[in-house]
């Protein structure tokens, strides 16, 4: 039996991926002005580790899911969001979206996590129709 290089596993890729699209999307957001501000050093931490938690698992989370089960629609909806928040920042159709994105994080990776599940059940009922397109690990 051979054992998995811990280099192909779909756990790795995701946590590559989460921590790269972190460091990305946080990096933009801190250039462009967006800030943690407060007099109170636990609320200072709460609000970074939130942003940097969300801004990982909305990255990983995504990845893990293509890499695991072939599921790409996670993948597109999240750099979809991604692109919007650009959109909305550079012709200032939002008044605050740089920051909307770090607080919503959890909202939008619902919406990436939903349409993975639409994109499952579409595939395992086609799976299981025609014997094609089934869930399958890309690592």
């Amino acid at each position: 039996m051979r054992l998995p290089s811990i280099r192909s596993t779909p756990s790795t890729v995701a946590a590559v991926g989460g921590i790269l699209y972190a460091i990305g999307v946080l990096s933009w957001l801190f250039a462009n002005g967006v800030h943690f501000s407060s007099h109170d050093t636990a609320t200072l931490a709460f609000g970074a580790s939130y942003a940097a938690v969300g801004m990982f698992l909305t990255g990983a989370v995504p990845l893990y899911l293509c890499s695991r089960l072939s599921l790409v629609t996670p993948v597109l909806v999240t750099f979809w969001l991604l692109g919007n928040t650009v959109v909305e920042w550079l012709y200032g159709t939002h008044l605050h979206p740089l920051s909307s994105y770090l607080t919503v994080w959890p909202l939008l990776l619902g919406v990436a996590v939903g349409a993975g599940v639409a994109e499952a059940l579409l595939r395992v009922t086609l799976d299981r129709g025609f014997d094609r397109f089934g869930l399958r690990p890309l690592v």
